[in-house]
């Protein structure tokens, strides 16, 4: 029950309302006469006592009579959002679905039948059950997803799916369907999937996300615990959270929320009051209550469309390394402090061919104005490749503009340890958070490769080869090049300042 407090009218008084968004309230004794006209000022009353012996009557019965109207005039329902949450949750609720992934895993089975004579006699008979090569355990998970349009795309999150054999979907309905993976993008934790059924489907529309507000009310729908479609509410707590989930996934621009988000919850929707998506349920601090994270659907819908028409994300290659312009380096070039300064740019980039230079400060990329290294990710985020890029930069104490076109990542042959590096930048120590001093650094492990194998990891920074200090990339993929199949190869790693030996023999 609200609390209440006390309430002064006097004549002049305008009806109560909150944003002209819900009915005004009954007034308080709004049945009594003597509340419907102020009556004109008139004489003293002759006899003080009896006056205010009367005026104390007229309170208690006023009193009695405002208590009887607040009993049987009570405020609608709707004053307080609760038939809003529930047109809502009517509303969008059949186009969210229950996903159970399927991974099947071989478990090697360390005894037999349990029986020691019947194994040593008769164990050659099935040396496949006991070796555990036939023993398949299928590991299964939940989750949830959102219907994106009638023809069966759906969206939901990467790790839900991640390794699955099968996937299969539960619509409101109750009919099970196999789904299909289009794409997905573990950057973005987040994954496309098909479903054919014999007609349309109900889906959600996509809603803007940069128009969200602090305290805005949200709804969020999934299958916590595997329990069934559930919907909670709540406000939107925070805008633009930063969240690192492992060391090579950091979120950032996240929607906060207060909404209950539980595990199963994620790929769901967060909805806003207009019944349209305007995130993806991604994270939950486990020791924390009321605080789940969501992915805005506004900085990804690009990624969307690229998982749907192409299979994958494809990823720009700007080119360059930057880094943050402090006081020292602003003494030393006789430069303001603002921009972020170009370190490094590669042949053939699309930062080469827009003519920037080492030394170039960059000053705006596109209508981002840019203040740090990771506002040039920013401005990047929404982009696709073709685009055409403005970007304003300072050389040499003037200020000029230059057009990018963005271009594609090319895909690297890996090689046959099944391992990508990159140089040791600026932005990578920042993206790993490293303290080393020199080598390469994974950012690619090829699943089922001898590198995976060895337990190789993005983030891991490989300090020598065969016992000769790594200086460059290039340097690791002529030391590569040596190696001939079946030899082996003395591999130093580091990992959160623990340095490691690994010896493999290269296939």
């Amino acid at each position: 029950m609200l609390p209440t407090t006390p309430v002064t009218r006097n004549c002049q008084e305008t009806p109560f309302t909150i944003a002209n968004r819900f009915p005004e309230p009954p007034s308080l004794g709004q049945s009594s006469e003597a509340f419907r006209e102020c009556p004109p000022p008139g004489p003293a009353a002759p006899n003080a006592s009896l006056s205010w012996r009367g005026m104390l009557l007229g309170l208690v019965v006023l009193a009695l009579v405002s208590l009887g109207n607040s009993q049987t005039r009570a405020a609608p329902a709707e004053m307080f959002g609760s038939s809003l949450i529930a047109d809502l949750s009517e509303k969008t609720r059949p186009a969210v679905v229950a996903i159970e992934s399927v991974q099947y895993v071989r478990a090697r089975r360390r005894f037999g039948s349990g029986d020691p004579f019947f194994d040593q006699f008769f164990r050659h008979l099935f040396e496949d059950d006991f070796t555990g090569f036939n023993n398949v355990i299928p590991r299964r998970g939940s989750g949830s997803g959102v219907l994106i349009s009638s023809s069966g795309y759906l969206l939901t999150s990467q790790h839900v799916i991640d390794g699955a054999d099968e996937i299969v979907v539960t619509l409101h309905t109750g009919q099970k369907v196999k789904a299909a993976l289009v794409g997905q993008d573990p950057a973005s934790d987040l994954a496309v999937l098909k479903i054919e059924t014999a007609g349309p489907l109900p889906y959600a529309p996509l809603g803007d996300s940069d128009a969200l507000r602090v305290g805005e009310w949200v709804i969020a729908i999934g299958n916590p615990f595997g329990l069934g479609i559930t919907v909670t509410a709540g406000v939107i707590s925070a805008l633009n959270r930063e969240l690192t989930l492992d060391r090579d996934r950091t979120f950032r621009h996240l929607i906060q929320t207060d909404a209950s988000i539980n595990p199963g919850n994620s790929g769901g929707p967060l909805i806003n009051t207009r019944g349209e998506v305007i995130g993806i349920n991604t994270a939950i601090i486990p020791y924390g209550q009321g605080i789940g994270f969501a992915i805005p659907v506004s900085s990804v819908k690009h990624i969307i469309g690229d998982l749907i028409k192409y299979g994958k994300v494809k990823k720009i290659f700007l080119g360059l390394s930057v880094q943050e312009i402090n006081e020292s380096l602003a003494r030393y070039f006789e430069i303001p402090l603002e921009g972020v300064l170009i370190t490094e740019v590669v042949p053939e980039s699309s930062a080469d061919q827009a003519g920037l230079v080492p030394g170039d400060v960059l000053l705006q990329v596109g209508d981002r104005v840019i203040r740090a290294p990771s506002d040039v990710e920013d401005a990047m985020s929404r982009a696709r490749v073709g685009d055409a890029v403005q970007v304003k930069i300072r050389r040499k104490g003037k200020v000029g503009e230059a057009t990018m076109i963005l271009r594609e990542m090319a895909a690297r042959r890996p090689n046959r340890l099944g391992l990508g590096v990159v140089e040791l930048s600026p932005q990578v120590r920042a993206k790993y958070r490293l303290r080393v001093k020199g080598g390469v650094v994974v950012n690619l492990v090829e699943p089922g490769s001898v590198a995976e194998a060895a337990g190789l990891q993005p983030g891991d920074v490989i300090q020598s080869l065969n016992q000769i200090p790594l200086a460059s990339v290039d340097q690791f993929h002529q030391l590569m090049a040596r190696v001939q199949p079946g030899q082996r190869l003395l591999m130093q790693v580091v990992r959160d300042g623990v340095a490691t030996l690994l010896l493999f023999v290269v296939p």
